[in-house]
């Protein structure tokens, strides 16, 4: 009985292409899942907007003088991608022992790499800073510089910790050193995904 010729090339190509097609659709399917893990892996959701507070104990000088500061800031903005939010922050510095209090307004951005560890940068005026050369507190412009890590408690809660060196130039021209490390709390009111 002579073979079917169609038949058997059908069944050769069939036995070839079998096993090729089917690591190819496992390559299709575990990369979508691996590239989702490591996505999932790398940062958290925090596209949209979000609310965030933090309470930050520290100390301001200059000229070898310090004095102990409280810090409270609170702060409204939006994730423009869930690695970097840019807000504004309100707040105010009490000086231990000294009087006024200061009122502090800052443009505010956090760049987040990998889950949770996040650089913040800040520039904006504080009402008052300290100089221990001359009057005591004078209204000072500057930023800030830090470094945190932020662990999600909730889906949309994270509790976050942080470093912070603040630099103003008074208007008397004199500059106000402060480093203050904090507790910053952040809900991020974006949908699910």
């Amino acid at each position: 009985m002579r073979p079917n010729r169609p038949l058997l090339l059908l069944l050769a190509f069939f036995v070839v292409s079998l096993p090729a097609s089917a690591h190819a659709s496992l390559q299709i399917a575990g990369g979508k899942a691996t590239r989702e893990k490591r996505q999932k892996r790398e940062t958290l959701p925090r596209k949209g907007i979000y609310l965030a507070g933090s309470l930050s104990p520290g100390a301001a000088g200059h000229g070898g003088a310090t004095v102990p500061v409280l810090r409270n800031q609170w702060e409204i903005g939006a994730g423009v991608s869930d690695h970097f939010t840019l807000g504004v922050s309100l707040g105010g510095s009490a000086y231990v022992g000294r009087e006024p209090k200061a009122f502090n307004a800052d443009l505010v951005a956090h760049r987040f790499i990998g889950k949770g560890v996040f650089l913040r940068g800040a520039l904006g005026v504080t009402s008052r800073a300290p100089s221990f050369t001359r009057l005591l507190t004078k209204p000072a412009v500057g930023g800030a510089a830090g470094l945190g890590y932020e662990f999600r408690v909730f889906e949309r809660i994270g509790v976050g910790l942080s470093m912070d060196y603040d630099l103003r130039v008074r208007v008397d021209a004199q500059l106000a050193h402060t480093v203050v490390a904090g507790l910053r709390f952040a809900v991020y009111l974006n949908k699910k995904r």
